[in-house]
Parts: C-alpha cells; structure tokens; sequence
C-alpha cells in the first residue's frame, strides 16, 4: 500500500538520487546537479517517501544502499541514458546551422584562447549560441553534459570521435626579474603551481621532476591563476605558448612540455551542421598554437 501508483517517483528525484551515490555526498550531489544542499535533501526525503522505505543509510562518511536503494538507482541509471541517447539523436538530427552547441573546456584555454577568437565564428553564423563549461573535471558527453569537449588525452571510448587540433607547447617563464633570480639561483627562485587537485597531470609531474625543491608562494588548479600570479612577478610559471604575455620572458628557449589537444564528440552528433561548424572554427583557432 505505501508505494501506489498515486506516489510514484518522479524523474528530479532519481536523478538527483543517483548523483547523490555516485558523488557520496549531498554537497557533491548539489554541485553536479547545480542545486542547493537542502533542496537535494528534500528530493531524497521526497523519493523515500514515494518509495515507502529507506534507500540507504549513513554511517560516518559512507553511504550504504539498502537492497531497494540498489533497484532504484539501477533504475535510475537506465532512465538518465535513456533520456540522454533521446537528447543525442534529437541533437543529431537538427539539420538547422543556429542554437546552442555546449563546449567543455578547461577555464584558460576556455576564457583567454577560445573567448577572444568568437567573433569570427559569430560573425559567420550569427545564429549559434556557444556556451562554455569550463573547469578541470571530465564533463559526460554520453549524458550531454556538453556537446563537444577539449581534451588533452585521445579518448578510448569507442561511442566518442576525437579530431586532432594540434599540440600545445608549454615554456618555463616569468618577469624579467624573477627569470634572473632564477638564472642566479635555481633552486631558491619561486614558481607557481598546481593544487593537490590535480596530482597526475603532466604538469604537475613535470613540476615534481624539475622544481621540487623551489618556494612555491601560489597554488592553483586554476591556469589563469597561475599565469596573471606569474604576469604580476610572484613566482616562475609553466605556460602554453598563447599565455606568453608581453610581461613574461621565457626562462628556457626551449619547450618543456607538450600536450595533444582534441575536440571529442558523440558520433550521434557527427551529422549536425552547427557541430561541424565549430570544429571547423577549433581547426582554424588551433593554428595559432
């Protein structure tokens, strides 16, 4: 009797369950789903509620999923592909050069390489609408948490097209002043870094190799971050070639580091014309590289 039909679960709340699991918190839940903590604890009260028993329990920090929690959140699961592949061939078969079209991108190469270079694709196709999703973490192409992304590493996943876009080049630079404390004095000069966020990036690693025992007076996941602390001369920072500002120099002429970069998408969405129109537009940017 407690579960009728009268109280099915609705859709908000299985999807705001399964994120809930799969990010084990309700702030994690709040970040991936945009929404404040207390309205995803209401969702979940909501959907036990519909469901008429427990879906898990909390010991600590770990979350524990009843035996009824398990069938709603593969339920969950099934039904948040589903609406995603519906969205995929919906998107695939917009034949129309306008609308939006989502580019997943990290925020430097999102604001200060893509950002300035718009007005040309804009001016061509005045109709598309872009729109960034910026930021370190790996957005789901699958669930269409972005149309199309920039990525560093080509993907495995055989439901995904990458197309080269080139290679980015990183130098060791800094101010005038501090590349010659640097030459003085190698390992007392400052750098600028990466937080613990990101620890397997080959910047980091690279970071770890040659500047491990240098002051590091920034840290920051964040390379927009590193290259203006780097512009105002706190500390040495490793950038790509289109960060070199006129108040960095080169600390080495040679490159340190190199990066593939791909555009991936969906193949369901290889036919759209908006979509080939901005991986046209990437192809042209990415010369400048």
């Amino acid at each position: 009797m407690a579960a009728s039909a009268a109280a099915l679960p609705d859709w908000e709340g299985l999807r705001t369950f399964a994120a809930f699991i799969e990010s084990g918190s309700f702030s994690g839940a709040a970040r991936a789903l945009d929404l404040t903590h207390a309205t995803v604890s209401r969702r979940l009260q909501l959907l036990e509620h519909a469901m008429g028993a427990p879906l898990f329990t909390r010991r600590g920090g770990d979350t524990e999923l009843t035996r009824l929690g398990e069938t709603v959140l593969a339920a969950a699961r099934a039904m948040r592909e589903q609406t995603a592949q519906l969205a995929r061939t919906l998107a695939g078969e917009d034949l129309r050069l306008e609308g939006k079209l989502r580019i997943a991108a990290t925020d430097a190469f999102g604001s200060l390489f893509l950002a300035p270079r718009l007005p040309s694709l804009l001016q061509r196709w005045p109709n598309l609408d872009v729109e960034f999703t910026m930021g370190h973490q790996t957005v789901s192409l699958a669930r269409r948490d972005a149309d199309l992304a920039i990525r560093f590493a080509r993907p495995q996943d055989g439901e995904l097209i990458a197309r080269p876009l080139g290679k980015l080049a990183y130098y060791l630079c800094g101010t005038a002043e501090v590349v010659a404390a640097w030459r003085e004095n190698r390992k007392s000069a400052p750098f600028v870094g990466y937080d613990d966020g990101v620890p397997d990036i080959p910047e980091t690693l690279w970071h770890s190799a040659h500047a491990a025992g240098n002051p590091v007076r920034l840290r920051s996941a964040s390379l927009a971050a590193q290259c203006m602390a780097a512009r105002a001369g706190v500390g040495l920072a490793l950038l790509p070639r289109y960060l070199l500002a006129p108040e960095l120099v080169p600390a080495e002429p040679q490159v340190q580091l190199e990066r593939e970069l791909w555009a991936v998408f969906h193949r369901d969405l290889k036919a759209v014309p908006r979509l080939r129109a901005v991986l046209d537009w990437l192809e042209q940017c990415c010369q400048d590289l």
